[in-house]
C-alpha cells in the first residue's frame, strides 16, 4: 500500500458508496476528471439538496477512485453493492492513513485474535496511542476525535464488517472470488486478513 498521510477529513468525507460508484462509472465510461465533475453538478448525480460539500466530496471520492486500477474500478462500479462496498473500503485504505491503521491494527487483530466485537475501549486505546505516536494527531481537538470515533465504526457498518452498532459485533467478509483473487494475485495478503477473509 501507498505511503498516506494521517488526515482527520473522514470526519467531512464518510464512505461516500453511492458517489464512488457513480464516479467508477463515470471513469470507466472515459470521461477525464473535469468533465466528471461537471457532470455530476450539472445532472445532481449525486443527489444532494444542496451544493454546500458538493465540490468537498467530489474531490475525495475523486482521490479514491483515482487509486483504483481498471480490474478494480469494474468490480466497484459493476459488482453487486456487498461486494462493491469492500472495494470502496480498499479505496478509502489507500487514501486515508488513519483508516488503514484502524483497520489493520484494530479490526485486523480482533479477527485473527478471534474475538469478534468492537468496544468503545478499542477505539480510545487506538487514538491514546495515535495521539502518542503522532504529532499532528496530538494537535486534533477532542472534538475532532469523538467525532472519527464515531466515523470510524460507521465506516466499517456501511462496508459490512461491522456487523451491529449496539453490541459492537464483527463479521467476518466472504469475498466474491474475482475480488479475492485480485488481491492475493496483487499481494495485499494484509487487507484479506483485515477483513477477516483470510485466518
Amino acid at each position: 500500500m501507498t505511503e498516506i498521510k494521517y488526515s482527520a477529513a473522514l470526519t467531512g468525507e464518510p464512505f461516500l458508496f453511492y458517489e464512488s460508484r457513480q464516479v467508477a462509472r463515470l471513469k470507466l465510461s472515459g470521461r477525464n476528471q473535469q468533465q466528471i465533475r461537471e457532470e455530476i453538478k450539472s445532472q445532481n448525480l449525486f443527489q444532494y439538496a444542496t451544493e454546500k460539500s458538493l465540490a468537498k466530496r467530489i474531490n475525495a471520492v475523486q482521490k479514491r477512485v483515482d487509486t483504483l486500477d481498471e480490474t478494480l474500478l469494474r468490480f466497484l462500479a459493476e459488482k453487486p453493492s456487498a461486494t462493491a462496498k469492500i472495494i470502496n473500503l480498499y479505496a478509502i485504505m489507500q487514501t486515508n492513513k488513519l483508516m488503514l491503521d484502524f483497520i489493520i491494527e484494530i479490526i485486523g487483530d480482533k479477527f485473527e485474535q478471534g474475538n469478534l466485537v468492537l468496544e468503545k475501549r478499542d477505539l480510545n486505546e487506538f487514538f491514546v496511542a495515535k495521539r502518542e505516536q503522532q504529532e499532528n494527531i496530538a494537535r486534533w481537538s477532542d472534538e475532532t476525535i469523538a467525532k472519527l470515533k464515531r466515523v470510524l465504526p460507521r465506516i466499517i457498518f456501511e462496508a459490512g464488517i461491522l456487523a451491529d452498532r449496539n453490541t459492537g459485533t464483527l463479521q467476518r467478509l466472504t469475498l466474491d472470488k474475482d475480488v479475492e483473487k485480485y488481491f492475493r494475485e496483487h499481494g495485499e495478503i494484509e487487507f484479506l486478513k483485515a477483513v477477516g477473509t483470510i485466518v
